[in-house]
């Protein structure tokens, strides 16, 4: 089941990066900011499959369903829960060596940016303080320029940053300002945590790349808008590239990969294209459909839930509740009635009593299952208990097959009948 659950997150995560994929397309034709997008495709990555198998658990209802779980939880038949608990209790060796190794790999991820922060903080308290043109950073030997940290980040930038001209170190300050003022730094950590949780998942791999892309593409954006030359920033860019340390995953730099440097410089002579309201429209309209084709991909574990559902009737000992049942108990026709007491009846004495009681699957009551929820006179009562074994009625169905169903019944006990 493990193993199954896992292909189908992978799907989803797959068309939720291709429907954020198209979205940043869209954004970018109109200039605007992206990085957002990917962040919420992590997050529905995980959380979709997530909700799809707490559905299919039966621990959430479907979307739409009025009726709320907690009745359902509360009411289930005990017999219902029981052929759940024995398949946890008979998991597959497959799934607990993919659960094992997913543990193992997480927690060796997790211990190794551990131990890259680590590092990052012990080379931080080796630099030294500064400010730079009215900013307070840190100057580094060779680290950066980029934002670290993620308590109290921080602006670090290299030596030779300092020599450059007052302009460049202006566009240089200005970017990483940017990460530091959008919360890049915090945004960054929780995408990593997303993707260390499922480290199988490449979806997610390539979602987290794409986020660090959109990052640096909408620094440039603001960066832009405030000094509009955009072959003088992308010049600072190839500059920067050539001597700049990337600081690594857990970093906002101002310089990444080559393959990004290219895309940046290009999106800088990217030229507003004709119909691109139409564009957008088209475009929105897939990034919209392959979402909603992502949230309704049916996990693989929902067939075998649906099966063991359908088949627990046929084990069943507990009694279902009227709303369990496809066909709910009825009273067989000429079934026995209870009688109105003669001495009630001759002083006028009009009365009803509320029972509740278990129709087994032959049509009969259970004596021993009776209980008088309300009544207006103990003859009544009595009445009904002289009355109930010989009582008759058409038994519960679920699936084709007859159930026990509790039943509550009101008795009315009126002169004018």
């Amino acid at each position: 089941m493990i193993g199954s659950w896992m292909f189908h997150a992978a799907v989803v995560g797959v068309l939720l990066a291709v429907a954020a994929s198209t979205t940043e397309r869209v954004l970018r034709l109109w200039r605007r900011e992206a990085r957002l997008v990917w962040g919420a495709s992590m997050v529905l990555s995980i959380g979709v499959p997530l909700v799809a198998l707490a559905q299919a658990a039966g621990w959430l209802p479907p979307f739409g369903e009025l009726t709320s779980p907690i009745p359902r939880l509360v009411a289930a038949p005990i017999s219902a829960v029981l052929p759940a608990v024995t398949i946890r209790g008979s998991v597959p060796r497959a799934d607990v060596l993919l659960a094992l190794s997913w543990l193992v790999v997480s927690l060796a991820l997790t211990l190794r940016f551990v131990a890259a922060a680590r590092t990052l903080a012990r080379r931080r308290r080796e630099w030294r303080a500064a400010v730079v043109d009215g900013d307070p950073l840190l100057v580094s030997p060779d680290a950066g320029p980029a934002v670290i940290g993620f308590r109290r980040p921080t602006i670090v930038v290299p030596e030779w940053v300092l020599d450059l001209d007052t302009s460049l170190r202006a566009l240089v300050l200005r970017h990483e300002r940017e990460h530091l003022e959008r919360g890049d730094p915090r945004l960054l950590l929780g995408a990593v945590a997303v993707a260390v949780c499922a480290p199988w998942n490449p979806a997610l791999w390539y979602q987290l790349h794409r986020l660090r892309s959109a990052m640096e593409l909408d620094c440039d954006l603001r960066v832009l808008r405030a000094y509009p030359d955009a072959r003088r920033y992308g010049s600072l860019l190839l500059a920067v590239a050539q001597r700049a340390d990337r600081g690594g995953l857990l970093a906002a730099a101002l310089t990444e990969s080559n393959s990004l440097l290219a895309r940046r410089i290009a999106a800088m002579r990217f030229a507003m294209p004709r119909h691109r309201v139409t564009r957008t429209l088209l475009l929105a309209a897939a990034a919209g459909v392959v979402t909603i084709v992502a949230c309704e991909v049916q996990s693989p574990s929902e067939p075998a839930v649906a099966a063991l559902k359908k088949a627990a009737p046929v084990v069943v000992a507990e009694p279902y509740f009227e709303f369990q049942v496809e066909q709910p108990v009825t009273p067989a026709p000429g079934s026995t009635q209870p009688r109105y007491p003669d001495m009630l009846r001759r002083a006028g004495v009009e009365g009803e009593v509320l029972a509740q009681f278990v129709v087994d699957t032959t049509g009969r009551a259970e004596v021993g299952s009776l209980k008088i929820l309300k009544s207006s006179h103990d003859l009544f009562v009595q009445s009904v208990q002289n009355a109930l074994p010989q009582m008759r009625f058409i038994p519960a169905e679920v699936g084709g097959r007859k159930v026990k169903q509790l039943v509550q019944q009101p008795f009315t006990y009126s002169i004018s009948k």
